[in-house]
């Protein structure tokens, strides 16, 4: 059975009833398309294979793309990577916020999606929307940006990005026109936060 939602959702104070609705259409294997303080993002639960390689085959990506992981706070991502003191203190003063951070993978890394991958990226979106989703759910979220393979630019308008998903099991979660800037990308895995990509998080070195 095919399942396809537009739902438009107030940005800062989402219906709880949405929420759950959109909770439920994930774990039963939709993905979704989900406003963050940057840009929408795709997200589907680790668990939503066929919803994975929907993903991929949308987006034009290989077995090997690099997924992030969202999580709805610190101590659910110290269930997947290693995060020491200094780590932590610069995730707890940034996060949640437009950032995403580098972090070494634990043995709990899923490995059939992450292969032998030894660092992820991890996100908390400072979003009422993904934040309220992430709290239903109660377990993290994969992660891309929404942008398409016939396009060099990430997609920011919901009502543009309806025609392109609607053939398959998704649910476009729209809080209106998203941001074009990406997350600012820390590598925390070394001695020094290495910057691999300066976006909307503002950083000093």
């Amino acid at each position: 059975m095919h399942i396809f939602e537009h739902m438009r959702l107030h940005p800062e104070r989402p219906q709880i009833r949405q929420i759950k609705h959109a909770a439920k259409l994930l774990n039963d294997g939709c993905f979704a398309v989900v406003p963050t303080e940057t840009t929408y993002a795709i997200m589907v639960l680790p668990t939503a294979l066929k919803a994975q390689e929907n993903i991929r085959q949308l987006r034009g990506l290989d077995e090997h793309h690099l997924w992030s992981l969202v999580c709805k706070d610190l101590k659910q991502a110290s269930q997947f990577v290693s995060i020491d003191n200094p780590s932590h203190r610069i995730l707890k003063h940034h996060l949640p916020g437009p950032y995403t951070f580098i972090l070494p993978a634990n043995s709990k890394l899923p490995k059939r999606i992450f292969g032998k991958r030894k660092d992820v990226g991890i996100r908390m979106p400072d979003h009422a929307v993904c934040s309220m989703l992430l709290e239903e759910l109660g377990e993290p979220l994969l992660a891309t940006s929404m942008q398409f393979p016939d396009e060099d630019f990430i997609a920011t308008d919901p009502d543009a990005i309806e025609p392109r998903i609607k053939h398959l099991n998704a649910v476009l979660l729209d809080a209106g026109w998203g941001d074009m800037t990406p997350t600012t990308i820390i590598d925390l895995c070394d001695d020094s936060p290495q910057v691999l990509r300066q976006g909307l998080g503002e950083w000093e070195v």
